[in-house]
């Protein structure tokens, strides 16, 4: 019993170290492994096209300022056109992310309200110079959840917190010739108060809104307010002219913390003004969008377009016979020139031919008594042509086309080929043999194979 427990405590001993043996070895072969395989680099994503413009934009604009006071009505105050004035302002963007931006932004301007009313206390002209900067934080509604981001279109909200760090009040006291102005109760202004003895000599004043009196103090009695924090918001729509200009038109809410804009402090709340402007912006160091890569990119067309192959003195594009021989004279088209015109080019011309006679590849006259001609119908035109050049028809027009020839090149008969030529100009053309081919397998030519096929001929030897 001893002997079989000490055997079966050796083999699980034996069986154990082997089975640790052989993780040991599968863990350094791993270890091993991983250390010499190199790492995959990652891959740098694109950057998406906003980043673009790593420096920010600059830009201006100009337009309406009106005050909403709270001691008339606000609907009074923003369809009075006595109460617009004009602003300026100019600033710098950056377009952080693809929906988020920040901007710093500086506004100069004037704020107007003119009160009338039936008390005479109550009649108050005020013109107020504000210079106010502040920090918008802009949500762009192009951001490819919205709108595409190539879109020229880009609408945009906005919000932030500023403050206003001059404010000058000044009133409008006296007309054009620095008479003071009175008013009375039933609406009008006069020259002097209203008393018993200058109801029928007061003259009528007209107010000239030129604020020539500086306020020291509120029409209230407090102390005036020079500064002021102010809350921007609202929208705008901006248009893309390209990577380095755009142009938009916004309206900016500016809710503020004072009541001294009109200089005037009441308790019921506090001043707020509607700023609405048009703004041209420029792109600071934008890049300009590259053209996709091509094949073609590093052709160099010019060179191509001047090419002379052959040099023969033509040109490619306008040589009609390339691979001509150096040193071989050619004509304007740049073909070989043939001074006897028996189709053997003079450059391997043998002999200077008698005008019609025929002769061979080498240009020598032949005896016609000698010339066996092989079976038209068997050999290609272009094979007899080159054993006997002199039998080919001068070339028609330019290399590329079968154009009508001269009246001494028409086959005065045509036959029973009459049918192919429809224009009746007694020539077969090529649009004729293309229409008989057509309409030989339509069934709409009487023609046999064997006819089609003389027609043919008769077309490449008329």
């Amino acid at each position: 019993m001893k002997l079989r427990l000490l055997l079966s405590f050796l083999i699980l001993t034996v069986s154990f170290g082997s089975y640790a043996q052989d993780s040991s070895a599968d863990e350094k072969a791993k270890k091993e492994k991983t250390e010499k395989e190199p790492k995959e680099k990652k891959e740098k994503k694109p950057r998406p096209p906003f980043y673009d413009n790593k420096l920010p934009y600059i830009y201006v604009g100009a337009g309406n300022l009106s005050l909403l006071g709270d001691d008339i009505s606000d609907d009074i105050n923003l369809y009075n056109t006595t109460n617009w004035k004009w602003g300026i302002n100019g600033g710098i963007e950056h377009r952080t992310f693809s929906a988020v931006g920040f901007s710093l932004n500086f506004l100069y301007g004037w704020l107007g309200e003119t009160e009338r009313s039936p008390i005479a206390t109550e009649n108050r002209n005020i013109e107020t110079e504000i210079m106010n900067l502040d920090f918008k934080v802009n949500v762009y509604l192009d951001n490819n959840l919205f709108i595409n981001r190539s879109s020229n279109f880009s609408p945009y909200l906005f919000g932030g917190v500023g403050y206003i760090f001059q404010m000058t009040h000044r009133t409008d006291l006296k007309d054009a010739e620095g008479r003071d102005y009175f008013y009375w109760n039933d609406g009008t202004v006069r020259d002097r108060a209203k008393t018993q003895e200058n109801l029928g000599t007061a003259n009528v004043l007209d107010i000239d809104n030129k604020y020539e009196t500086e306020v020291k103090e509120s029409f209230d009695g407090s102390k005036l307010e020079t500064g002021a924090l102010t809350f921007p918001f609202g929208l705008g729509l901006r248009y893309k002219f390209g990577n380095k200009f755009h142009a938009d038109i916004s309206a900016t809410y500016n809710w503020s913390l004072s009541d001294h804009l009109d200089a005037y402090k009441n308790g019921k709340q506090t001043d707020h003004f509607l700023y609405t402007s048009i703004g041209f912006a420029y792109h600071i160091a934008a890049k300009s969008p590259k053209p996709d890569s091509s094949m073609f990119d590093s052709f160099d067309f010019l060179a191509l377009d001047n090419a002379d192959d052959d040099e023969d003195g033509v040109i490619n594009i306008e040589d009609l016979c390339s691979n001509t021989p150096a040193g071989a004279a050619v004509d304007a088209s740049g073909c070989p020139l043939d001074s006897d015109n028996d189709g053997v080019p003079d450059y391997r011309d043998a002999e200077t031919s008698a005008d019609s006679a025929l002769v061979d590849v080498n240009g020598v006259t032949i005896d016609p008594d000698f010339i066996v001609l092989p079976d038209t119908n068997a050999v290609a035109h272009n094979i007899v042509y080159e054993a006997y050049p002199s039998m080919e028809m001068p070339r028609v027009g330019d290399y590329y086309s079968f154009d009508k020839p001269s009246e001494e090149q028409k086959s005065q008969e045509l036959g029973d080929f009459t049918v192919v030529d429809q224009n009746g100009d007694g020539f077969i053309s090529a649009d004729e043999i293309t229409w008989a081919i057509d309409a030989f397998f339509e069934g709409e030519l009487d023609f046999s194979a064997a006819k089609l096929h003389d027609l043919i001929d008769f077309f490449f030897e008329q």
